[in-house]
């Protein structure tokens, strides 16, 4: 037998053993606080792109499981023209999708994206040239603290009248015509013997109400969204002036997000940039959705297009000729038609 003190320190032990407390189970796991991520631009919600955009946004939530939240227009502030680029710089927006003018005036290089009869929808088709546009592009912003995630196609410009009443280039002279901003735009307007104001999208309506204007050089998204109802006739020179939008990002915000999110939304912009022929397609619908619906679309002939062409030809070998590096690139990737 054992004696009874060791005995008794057995049971002792097993009493305390079993009055303690069941180990504590580990907390469930909570996930990781979503980063919020400000997305700007100064698009109606009416325009064919906005559905891009919304797919952008959501696409790097989704790529990010969540991790990051895009939050578009924060406040329902939308910031017009230049103020949605400078709110990137300025690093109170983490991403912006700004009209090429915009980009042009931070770097007048950028305005090869702009020149008339150059950029064209067979080029941004073709996947190896939309990439060489793309990284042309990215390059020259970059030493500005953006980084350039993709590029979104405005379109091949067109003008919108109150009358249907311009058919030739002398019809444009003396008129003040709305353009989106300066450089380029304003050059061409000038070549064209017109007189440019420029006015942000969302502020169309309200310049035309005051009779600042007389025309709007456009998209055909804003024309159907913004202004068809007081310029109901739309005429179009073809390649007179490729529009597009940068979709760029603050280059220090993106550095410092961790590598699968960096990813994540680099992919993003890259998805919105192989999306050009569909929103060519939108713009081809959106215009025959408002001539069936009342309003006019004139294509200008050939020989008369010719006649625009050698109007601003100026600007185009100008600009040229003023970055013989930049065109020598341009050239060689098969991004200037001849």
């Amino acid at each position: 037998m054992r004696p009874a003190h060791v005995l008794g320190a057995a049971v002792a032990l097993l009493v305390a053993a079993c009055a303690a407390p069941a180990p504590a189970e580990p907390p469930p796991a909570v996930p990781p606080q979503a980063v919020d991520v400000a997305f700007v631009h100064d698009i109606p919600g009416t325009h064919p792109r906005i559905p891009h955009l919304e797919a952008f946004a959501a696409g790097i939530g989704d790529r990010t499981g969540g991790a990051l939240a895009v939050r578009t227009n924060p406040q329902g502030e939308v910031l017009a023209g230049r103020a949605s680029l400078d709110a990137v710089l300025a690093g109170t927006a983490q991403i912006a999708a700004v009209n090429m003018a915009h980009l042009e005036a931070l770097e007048p290089r950028a305005g090869f994206m702009n020149l008339p009869f150059g950029l064209d929808d067979a080029t941004m088709a073709d996947p190896a040239r939309r990439t060489a546009a793309t990284e042309a592009l990215a390059d020259l912003v970059r030493p500005h603290g953006v980084e350039l995630l993709g590029l979104m196609r405005g379109a091949d410009q067109l003008f919108a009248f109150p009358e249907a009443d311009v058919r030739r280039l002398e019809d444009l002279a003396g008129r003040r015509i709305r353009v989106a901003g300066g450089g380029i735009y304003e050059s061409v307007m000038r070549g064209l013997d017109a007189e440019p104001v420029a006015i942000p999208i969302p502020r169309i309506r309200e310049a035309m109400g005051r009779d600042e204007v007389d025309g709007v050089f456009t998209s055909p998204g804003g024309w159907t969204s913004e202004v068809r109802g007081d310029a109901p006739h739309a005429v179009q020179a073809p390649g007179l002036m490729m529009i597009t939008y940068g979709v760029v990002a603050d280059a220090a915000w993106l550095a410092a997000l961790p590598a699968p999110e960096r990813a994540a939304v680099v992919d993003a912009g890259r998805e919105v940039t192989d999306t050009w022929v569909r929103m060519q397609q939108d713009d081809e619908r959106v215009v025959a959705d408002a001539a069936a619906d009342g309003a006019t679309y004139t294509v200008l002939p050939g020989p008369e297009v010719a006649r625009w062409r050698a109007a601003v030809a100026e600007v185009r070998e100008g600009f040229l000729a003023a970055h013989p590096d930049l065109a020598a690139r341009l050239r060689g990737a098969g991004l200037l038609a001849e």
